[in-house]
């Protein structure tokens, strides 16, 4: 700035050019500032541009995340149940499909890890493997299966996928291994298992599930380990117009490009606008954005629009060339002294109000984002806030003063120190910018989770802040679906107590705890006794309200330290702090007690007990797998007590868990190395002596043990399954033997085979059962009788009934074995078509000294008679009670009287002697 004195303004006036220099200035002036105006317009558009471009690749992101996290919550309901079935697949996933936010989303379901040769890949498929098989397209000599087993929903589409065999395809079979050895999440956008489906249309989202906790299982044993994979298919480029449609309408193009794909220079998603630019060179603004989506590069393209450049805003620069125009030729009239006076506090006016607009917009394109602004004036102590900040809360425009302490008041109690410290480190100089999530109180009353992130913009000489800038923003809705997801995921939806994962989680912690402290801590395992008895007779909803109640009334056992969860099925675990004796054992009888007491069902009451385990760390073991094993060991001592009691663990619980893992081990060998054998015990006539009928008995002699019990093995095998292949091979045995004794000791003879309800249960998902292939070898029905138990009429379905009834249109009889023993019921014998009624060896034992035995025996031979069936009584060991059975009218016997069970050869050559010589024989 510089002076003029009067001289200087007289001859600045007296010059006849001033004007006209004055003016050509004024004009070359207003030029220069009317273009840097329409310069500075094209930049803040350039940002709105640029911005919108950022947006969508930050939308496209969050619709994947979105899908990621629907796809972790499948994951995690097959991490915390042992099993899913269709319907529970279908009932848990149909919430997102049903959901108009995700319109792109076309399926969810899941793909089985099957290998032919580990039979723990395929024991809990809902259909049976040879069943699968047949529906199956695969590669001969391909061991690695992987159909899709569910997906939802059942549409047309959808359901040309169901038992499609992903392996197949070469790449999706990378992808799916790689994923499951690896443990994460991948992207497929090469493979439609419906070939009316557009290939590269779908992507398919693949997260693998194992037969336990990933982070548990060593990287080596995943294979092994693997269960399948839970998988969300989705229309990528209906998901690419979900995430850029609305940015659509800020006159933005995008082309979406699959950088991976063959034909990648083909877009997966583009505006497809009529006036869109055919080439970059056309558009004023351009901007490419590499998106990495799970190991797959994808580049976002964008373009301006002719209507997005002709929105730019060059109001400013007309008003001020206008202003300037005016301004010029107004000075030309004024001498030099007024024309630099004027030029001077025009310019500090125009710097003025270019500031003041250049906040402003800067607050309106923080606030398009959906925040709201706050500007801290720290030298004043002066809080503005933007009208949508306190829309958020649920304030107008006037209300709330501006004083900072009207802002910090209304953070949560537990929230405020974490977000007033990061204010005042910002104060302080510590921190340059801070982000923060904290509760507020609103207007009405209500708390709500907000997102608040600010930035120093101005210091004083000293660098202290005078001027703090940010913003807020709502993430309710946010926190409330992470509520949600932690839901799924840790609670058990049924009886609402932790499960089986929050449960572990708890449990790592707890031990931590009593490791540092020296302490104790308890577990007791537990699992009702005859639930499956109501669950099968009263249904499944009377189950679950059971169980419900069930988990009420553990609860009220514990007090605020202990933790109770329900790890699935009938089955519940408890955690106690204090590891006293005492303590546990009153705990442990409290929950006996609650237990036993009726259950109210909807018109009935039922009656169950609860066998307990107990286990306490670390006396019984060092870590959390050991003590659950010991637990669960010590639950089991309990059941074979007769359930209704609890059971400490001790040390030989472990060693006949190992003996019974390593018979496991052998036993699913036993059947190749033909280590089974067949023996066979008479079953005689009671009136005439005759003997055309004996029982099949399994025998194992191991290799090293010698021979093994059944008692020590059926249950296992029957546990393990193994039982179906055992049993075919009995079958087949034993119907050999008896047509060949047909031939040689009877034309009528009989043999008896014994099948489980495993049995029944694995033939009812099969075609090739019993009666199947007697007809396929042309094998007469009366040569056996199958011998069930009463546990299998428990079962109470048409398929038993039925089953049992094509036996008797075929000839084949049934037996009722070791019948009083179990949960006899008068009904079943109405109900069923039975042959025989075998009386157990224990009513026989005491024949010649209990009355009451004696009694029994009568009653069940007359009953049986009446109802047109005969008895066959078991365990006859001598003459005494030979002589009653008969005198009772028993039809048949068997027992060490007679003969002990016999190889063929040594069965043929006493048959022959027996019908020689009977009286000799039975001694």
């Amino acid at each position: 700035m510089f002076r003029l004195n009067m001289a200087s303004l007289q001859q600045l006036l007296s010059s006849r050019w001033i004007a006209a220099v004055v003016l050509f200035c004024a004009l070359q002036t207003t030029f220069l500032l009317w273009m840097s105006e329409r310069h500075h317009a094209e930049a803040l558009q350039a940002v709105k541009f640029k911005q919108s471009v950022q947006s969508g690749s930050e939308a496209i992101q969050q619709r994947l995340n979105a899908y990621r996290q629907i796809l972790k919550g499948v994951e995690q309901l097959y991490i915390s149940s042992q099993f899913v079935s269709a319907e529970e697949f279908r009932l848990y996933v149909d919430d997102y499909l049903k959901s108009t936010e995700y319109n792109s989303l076309n399926a969810l379901g899941f793909i089985k890890y099957i290998h032919l040769d580990h039979p723990e890949t395929f024991k809990d498929l809902e259909m049976p493997l040879p069943k699968l098989l047949k529906h199956l397209e695969f590669i001969h000599g391909d061991q690695e299966l992987a159909p899709v087993l569910y997906v939802e929903p059942r549409n047309d589409a959808n359901r040309e996928s169901l038992l499609k065999n992903t392996f197949l395809d070469a790449q999706l079979r990378a992808d799916l291994l790689e994923a499951g050895d690896d443990d994460r999440l991948v992207l497929s956008g090469h493979y439609t298992a419906n070939t009316s489906v557009q290939p590269y249309k779908n992507y398919i989202f693949h997260a693998p599930v194992y037969r336990g906790q990933p982070e548990q299982i060593p990287l080596a044993d995943r294979r092994s380990l693997l269960n399948g994979w839970v998988f969300l298919r989705f229309d990528v480029a209906a998901m690419l117009a979900e995430a850029l449609h609305p940015l659509e309408q800020r006159l933005v193009h995008f082309d979406v490009f699959d950088q991976g794909r063959e034909d990648g220079q083909v877009p997966l998603y583009h505006s497809g606008s009529e006036d869109r630019h055919v080439h970059d060179a056309d558009a004023d603004y351009t901007a490419a954005y590499t998106l990495n989506v799970n190991g797959q590069v994808w580049r976002l393209r964008a373009k301006s629009t002719p209507a997005f450049e002709a929105a730019t805003d060059y109001s400013d620069a007309d008003d001020m060339g206008l202003l300037g125009l005016a301004i010029s030729l107004l000075v030309a009239g004024l001498v030099q002294f007024l024309l630099v006076r004027h030029r001077t506090r025009t310019t500090l006016e125009q710097y003025s109000l270019a500031l003041n607009s250049s906040e402003q917009r800067w607050k309106v394109a923080m606030e398009s984002t959906g925040d709201g602004v706050w500007d801290w004036n720290v030298l004043e102590s002066k809080v503005m806030f933007s009208d949508h900040w306190k829309k958020i809360l649920g304030f107008a425009p006037h209300e709330l003063d501006h004083h900072p302490a009207t802002w910090h008041q209304r953070i949560h109690a537990d929230d405020a120190a974490t977000a007033t410290d990061l204010h005042q480190q910002v104060l302080d100089g510590q921190r340059e910018q801070y982000a923060s999530e904290y509760r507020m109180l609103c207007k009405d009353g209500s708390w709500k989770w907000v997102f608040d992130r600010g930035m120093v913009l101005m210091r004083d000489e000293a660098g202290k802040p005078t001027r703090i800038l940010g913003t807020l923003a709502d993430i309710s809705k946010i926190k409330q679906s992470e509520e949600v997801v932690w839901q799924y995921a840790n609670v058990d939806t049924l009886t609402g107590l932790p499960n089986r994962r929050l449960f572990f989680e708890r449990l790592d912690q707890a031990l931590n705890t009593v490791k540092n402290n020296g302490q104790k801590l308890a577990v007791i395992f537990l699992d009702l006794d005859r639930f499956k008895e109501v669950n099968d007779t009263q249904g499944h909803d009377q189950g679950d309200k059971l169980l419900l109640q069930a988990g009420q009334r553990l609860m009220a056992c514990l007090d605020n330290r202990d933790l109770v969860a329900r790890l699935g099925g009938d089955e519940f675990v408890l955690m106690l702090c204090d590891a006293h004796a005492s303590y546990v054992e009153a705990l442990a009888q409290r929950v006996l007690d609650t237990l036993s007491h009726p259950f109210q069902l909807d018109d009935t009451y039922a009656y169950v007990s609860a066998s307990l385990g107990i286990a306490i760390f670390p006396d019984d073991a060092g870590n959390k797998e050991d003590l659950m094993k010991r637990v669960d060991q010590a639950m089991y001592a309990s059941k074979k007590k007769g359930g209704n009691c609890f059971t400490y663990f001790t040390p030989r619980m472990q060693e006949h868990a190992e003996f019974r893992m390593g018979l496991s081990h052998d036993l699913r060998q036993a059947l190749g190395k033909e280590e089974f054998f067949l023996e066979y015990q008479p079953v005689v006539d009671l009136q005439t002596n005759m003997v055309v009928k004996a029982e099949a008995l399994l025998r194992w002699k191991h290799p090293t043990k010698g021979l093994i019990p059944p008692m020590d093995f059926i249950g296992i095998a029957e546990d393990n399954l193994l039982i179906v292949p055992i049993g075919e091979w009995v079958f087949n045995s034993a119907i050999a033997q008896c047509r060949q004794w047909r031939q040689t000791l009877h034309p009528m003879f009989q043999v008896a085979v014994n099948k489980s309800p495993v049995q029944f249960a694995a033939e009812h998902r099969k075609k090739e059962d019993w009666l199947f292939e007697m007809a396929k070898n042309h094998q007469e029905g009366n040569m056996l009788v199958v011998e069930i138990t009463e546990r299998l009429l428990l079962d109470g379905s048409s398929q038993v009934s039925e089953r049992l009834a094509q036996y008797q249109q075929a000839g084949v009889q049934v037996a009722l074995d070791d019948f009083g023993t179990g949960y006899s019921a008068l009904s079943y014998l109405k109900k069923f078509p039975i042959d025989f009624v075998k009386i157990d060896r224990s009513f026989v034992r005491e024949l010649g000294t209990s009355s009451q035995d004696a009694a029994l025996c009568r009653a069940i031979i007359v009953m049986a008679h009446s109802l047109g069936m005969q008895v066959v009584a078991e365990g006859i060991e001598n003459q005494r009670q030979l002589l009653m059975l008969q005198e009772m009218g028993c039809d048949f016997g068997q027992g060490y009287y007679f003969s002990p069970p016999l190889g063929p050869e040594a069965f043929a050559l006493w048959h022959h002697e027996w019908h020689q010589h009977p009286a000799i024989l039975s001694r």
